[in-house]
């Protein structure tokens, strides 16, 4: 076993941030070629979890136990990463055999990839999934199997693919032919056609279990997954937010509407978006002129708090200043006027960040903007949280923990925080506390530009880690 368990504090030397060293190991598996990403998948039930390191030509896999021990040799199988650049979900089989589910970025073609520890050895099986000509939204796993979402075409009815590790494929329907997606015109009959004449393209599959930035939920299209309960929010409609709901064990389905607050001058364009977090929906309604922030009770959808503003007053409902930052290029400033924050919100695309911290909810108020980058690609939409780091095969439900942290660092967004108590009362003169994506920021800050990163959980952590490009050596922080 080649592992290094006494880090080598490489970074040390670029911050003053004590921080607990968790593993670090030689690249041993590599040839010639530079690595171009690091990604990882953990496997809490069983204590161990995979680092992949990826190059040009292949994938490097090593198996670590809870303490950074090695539980198996690793090996290296060829890179799929031009014909599968997604990887939609991984599961262990026992006996040190896993399997990753692999896609295209539109996820029309399959593909299961078993790795095998006991034989060092790795298998690709194609799969054709019978997908009806329509929307696919995006992919989840559960019980061990890929479900795929596709919406039918020109209908309210969403056809389901389950894929499961031995390629064998069942689908099931779920129509929501009962509810009205048509906002009162004839040319928005079904669902389809909503989200067509509305140009929404992509979803997002919603972490709760992480700080969420805006970027990652910018969508008005969103996936929230409870075990076998997955609900779809749909805000392509003015007038209310869709909330759908699938069961993926009893094959059933339901749905509701939830009215959005109107604005007393209907002549001026508005946006919205909303998100889900434990059982209440948090809706964002914007214009150029006003804003109204609304909290809603999902099982009987009472309206259980709401905050508005206007052009030309303050907004009396934030912990912080507005701030607009740009993403990579670290360019700070603080907007004094509301008018100003109305503006480059209901003119990009609103979004809402709820996470808890000390039985208070800390919210996020913005826009984002992707920022045109010069380096590796951090963000490319197959729909979801598919992301794909310098043209690698990781995707965001992959490792959402990963897409999360890096959507805090290449966006441009226009945001303010609030702080609320258990009530939902707004918390005057609250400070924000810093969440972990914060502190390993901070960490990390000045890393070299050889270093290559992921972040992942394990335990109830996260983890750091980084490879570096000129000595391939590995090395990991816990937070």
């Amino acid at each position: 076993m080649r592992i290094v368990i006494l880090l080598l504090l490489f970074l040390v030397s670029y911050t003053g941030i004590s921080q607990e060293p968790f593993l670090s190991f030689d690249h041993y598996l590599k040839k010639s070629k530079k690595p171009t990403q690091v990604f990882a998948a953990s496997f809490e039930e069983e204590n161990h979890f995979l680092i992949f390191i990826e190059d040009k030509k292949q994938v490097s896999v090593y198996n670590f136990d809870e303490m950074g021990n090695e539980r198996a040799e690793g090996f290296s199988f060829p890179n799929f990463v031009k014909k599968y650049p997604n990887i939609g979900g991984y599961i262990y089989n026992d006996n040190d055999t896993y399997t990753l589910y692999l896609s295209t970025l539109n996820k029309k073609k399959w593909a299961i990839l078993t790795l095998n520890f006991k034989n060092r050895s790795f298998n690709l099986q194609e799969t054709k999934l019978e997908i009806s000509k329509g929307r696919i939204l995006e992919s989840l796993l559960y019980n061990n199997k890929q479900y795929v979402f596709t919406l039918k075409r020109d209908t309210s009815i969403f056809e389901v693919a389950a894929l499961a590790s031995d390629g064998t494929v069942t689908t099931q329907e779920f129509p929501f032919d009962d509810a009205d997606f048509s906002e009162g015109r004839r040319s928005m009959p079904n669902l389809d056609r909503l989200l067509h004449e509305t140009f929404t393209k992509r979803a997002d599959i919603i972490d709760s279990e992480s700080p969420i930035a805006l970027e990652s939920s910018k969508s008005r299209t969103k996936f929230y997954q409870e075990e076998h309960l997955i609900t779809l929010t749909i805000d392509a409609s003015k007038k209310k937010t869709h909330y759908l709901q699938f069961n993926l064990d009893t094959n059933t389905s339901t749905y509701k509407a939830i009215p959005k607050p109107t604005f007393d001058n209907k002549l001026l364009s508005s946006k919205s978006n909303s998100f889900i977090f434990e059982d209440k929906l948090f809706v964002l309604k914007i214009s150029s002129d006003e804003m109204d922030f609304s909290i809603y009770n999902l099982d009987s959808n009472e309206n259980i708090a709401s905050f508005s503003a206007q052009k030309g007053t303050p907004i009396g409902f934030k912990n912080t200043p507005i701030i607009q930052e740009g993403g990579e290029f670290k360019s700070y400033r603080e907007l004094e006027k509301t008018s100003k924050f109305l503006r480059k919100v209901a003119s990009s695309n609103p979004a809402i960040a709820v996470f808890k911290e000390n039985d208070r909810y800390i919210i996020t108020l913005g826009a984002t903007k992707e920022i045109a980058q010069t380096g590796p690609t951090f963000f490319i939409y197959g729909g979801g949280l598919a992301g794909a780091v310098a043209g690698g095969i990781i995707s965001g439900i992959a490792n959402a923990t990963y897409y999360q942290y890096n959507a805090y660092s290449y966006t441009k967004s226009a945001r303010f925080q609030m702080v609320l108590d258990s009530n939902f009362q707004f918390v005057v003169n609250a400070e924000i506390p810093l969440n972990v994506f914060d502190n390993i920021s901070d960490f990390t800050q000045e890393t070299p530009p050889t270093v290559i990163q992921t972040v992942f959980k394990f335990n109830d952590a996260y983890i750091w880690g980084a490879v570096s490009a000129k000595n391939n050596k590995l090395n990991f922080f816990k937070f």
